[in-house]
């Protein structure tokens, strides 16, 4: 039975492709025959110089009821043009006669790439597509901004060095301060990384953005689609043996980890003072300290797949007036709570030897006038056991003058760890939009401590707290 089947459907499948086969090509020379487009104008993002961009797609209809020919397909800028087409698999910058079925339709996939035109500002990249068709001439619009960078690919600071904010700065692979070294970064500056790029610092880093000048780091893709994604590239790395480090009105985003703090050195300061910053949409962590000593105030920290901020390996640690906010993947995929502390690590001296822990004292982690919420229930992480057993080491932390989202059980009058801390929803603006300034109705409105805001002043938008005498919870403070 199966062998017959088997011979049925290979005589039918014979016949049928013969039967197409014979068919009579019913191509039209007509001028009225004539494509249309998925769109008159395809636009690119920024593009920066020597790097090329992400493909985008035309798609070319024959929507008549004749095949057609397209006699050409070609960049109008020919040889010379920055651009580069792909017809369904035929390299440009021209391809000849190409079959269109009747109601078919094909792909033409766009690239492009700027050439250095040590012009600091944006330039307009432009070109067409032209279409051959029975002596009718279609054309579709390319146009792409390119902008001129300052290009560093493992590149390595070997003396003190001030980057210029003339234009962009774009890494690839790594940029490196050597120990001793410091790099300055001035207002206005914007650095962009390549995929899996560092800022690697074994000696000093200072960022100095102000409130109408932040300095910016992300990745270099600038497509839309790329605006809120992370794990674009590796973040900022403080290794062991950075020192005095500073971070301020910095804009740091859509990285693995936004800044790495390694164990502290100098025990006469922090390792790193990080003051009217912003750290978000990490693949992994926000801000990760491993036995630091981290001063943070007027800081926002949003959205992580893991946590926004996570103080690990014990260290020192104080936040003022801090927003630590994480709704990373629209309330699913959530992998740690917003804020993780923790006062120990596991390792093994060889790969099949046991799992040894290692102890690392919890000083302080201290958190005033802030904010610590987001989408699960439970947005505090306290990791000091191991196999079920507390750990061998201090473990110090405290919440003043706080709105805290942890489950109801947690006991908020301990004075040890909890002073004047709620629990209710802070009202954000817009989560969905990243907006994490407060709404009308926020009870972290005027709730903080005068005391603490004396201290820090200017929230992260550049407005006084002090105005009203009632200073607000968090980064942000509501103006009516």
């Amino acid at each position: 039975m199966f062998i017959r089947l088997y011979r049925f459907i290979l005589v039918f499948t014979s016949f049928t492709l013969a039967f197409w086969a014979c068919q009579p090509d019913n191509f039209s020379d007509s001028p009225s025959v004539k494509l249309t487009f998925s769109t008159d104008t395809i636009h690119f993002d920024t593009v920066f110089t020597t790097i090329g961009s992400s493909t985008c797609y035309l798609k070319v209809y024959n929507k008549s009821r004749y095949d057609v020919r397209i006699s050409s397909i070609r960049l109008a800028g020919a040889g010379d043009s920055p651009y580069r087409i792909n017809v369904d698999g035929r390299h440009g910058p021209l391809v000849n006669d190409i079959p269109l079925r009747s109601r078919d339709s094909l792909f033409v996939m766009v690239e492009v790439t700027v050439d250095p035109n040590m012009d600091n500002a944006p330039l307009l990249v432009a070109d067409s597509i032209v279409f051959v068709t029975n002596n009718n001439i279609q054309d579709v619009k390319l146009v792409a901004w390119g902008q001129d960078v300052y290009l560093h690919n493992a590149a390595v600071i070997e003396t003190d060095s001030v980057l210029s904010s003339s234009k962009p700065h774009l890494i690839f692979d790594y940029l490196y301060v050597k120990p001793n070294v410091s790099l300055t970064i001035p207002a206005g500056t914007r650095l962009y990384f390549h995929n899996q790029a560092q800022l690697v610092v074994s000696g000093t880093l200072r960022v100095e953005g102000n409130v109408h000048f932040p300095v910016v780091m992300q990745g270099d893709r600038l497509e839309k689609f790329y605006a809120d994604k992370g794990g674009q590239w590796g973040g900022i790395w403080l290794s062991a043996g950075s020192k005095y480090n500073s971070v301020a009105w910095a804009d740091i985003k859509n990285a693995i980890i936004g800044i790495i703090v390694d164990t502290c050195i100098t025990p006469d300061t922090p390792t790193l003072i990080l003051s009217h910053s912003k750290i978000g949409n990490m693949s992994y962590v926000g801000l990760l300290g491993r036995g630091a000593w981290i001063a943070a105030d007027n800081c926002l920290f949003y959205n992580a797949l893991y946590s926004c901020v996570a103080l690990t390996q014990g260290g020192r640690y104080r936040f003022y007036h801090t927003t630590i906010a994480n709704y990373w993947g629209d309330y699913i995929f959530r992998k740690g709570p917003a804020l993780l502390l923790n006062n120990f690590y596991t390792y093994r001296l060889t790969p099949t030897s046991p799992l040894l822990v290692e102890p690392r004292d919890l000083k302080e982690a201290s958190f005033f006038n802030s904010i610590i919420y987001g989408s699960i229930s439970n947005e505090l992480g306290l990791d000091n056991q191991y196999n079920g057993q507390p750990v061998n080491a201090e473990f110090n932390y405290s919440f003043t003058d706080c709105i805290l989202k942890v489950p109801m059980s947690v006991n908020l009058n301990n004075p040890l760890h909890f002073a004047r801390v709620i629990q209710e929803d802070p009202k954000f603006k817009d989560i969905t939009k990243w907006n994490f300034e407060l709404d009308t109705l926020s009870p972290a409105k005027d709730t903080g401590s005068i005391d603490i805001a004396i201290g820090f002043p200017i929230d992260l938008k550049g407005v006084n707290r002090l105005t009203d005498g009632k200073p607000d919870l968090g980064a942000f403070e509501r103006v009516e």
